[in-house]
């Protein structure tokens, strides 16, 4: 079956349009098909409409201002890193320290957005109940906001983790 080769949204902030073969041969190399190709790419692009980021994988995005999106290939449970050695160690290994991790899943599955950049508000795109990790040194404190950008909620400090998260009510957050 032929491979589609995935494409950049145009518009999209910093992302230059036209095909990219890189992203197509990661894909392939991934071991997935035509039809799964497309379908990540269909999500990638979703996320890419949303955010100010820019598709630096076949299923990751560099968020502006710091920090990182990847998407869970269609078939997997976790999020990987294409590019990462070692990539299906899963959430434990993957959520480096001075890393806060967040998935759109329960228990470290699904989607993943990977923050590192103090004062940062990251947009949470995600519903329902999800995870996350925070992996940085005891003194720092992942941050969550509701809707109308007022703090709702202080993590511990790290590491600390949430398995059962519910994400309906947050918009925003900050590792520190």
């Amino acid at each position: 079956m032929a491979l589609l080769a995935l494409v950049v949204t145009p518009g999209a902030a910093g992302a230059a349009s036209g095909v990219d073969p890189g992203f197509s041969a990661q894909a392939r190399s991934a071991g997935l098909n035509g039809t799964e190709a497309r379908s990540l790419q269909k999500r990638v692009d979703g996320y890419l409409a949303k955010t100010d980021g820019t598709q630096v994988g076949a299923n990751k995005i560099a968020l502006t201002g710091g920090g990182e999106l990847l998407l869970a290939l269609p078939g997997e449970k976790r999020a990987r890193d294409l590019d990462a050695p070692n990539a299906g160690l899963g959430a434990a290994a993957y959520c480096a320290y001075t890393y806060v991790c967040a998935y759109s899943l329960p228990n470290f599955e699904g989607d993943e957005m990977i923050l590192y950049t103090c004062g940062k508000l990251n947009r949470i795109y995600w519903t329902g109940t999800g995870s996350w990790i925070n992996n940085q040194r005891s003194t720092l404190y992942a941050k969550f906001y509701g809707s109308n950008g007022a703090l709702g909620w202080t993590s511990p400090g790290g590491y600390s983790e949430d398995r059962n998260a519910p994400w309906g009510w947050v918009w925003w957050l900050s590792p520190c």
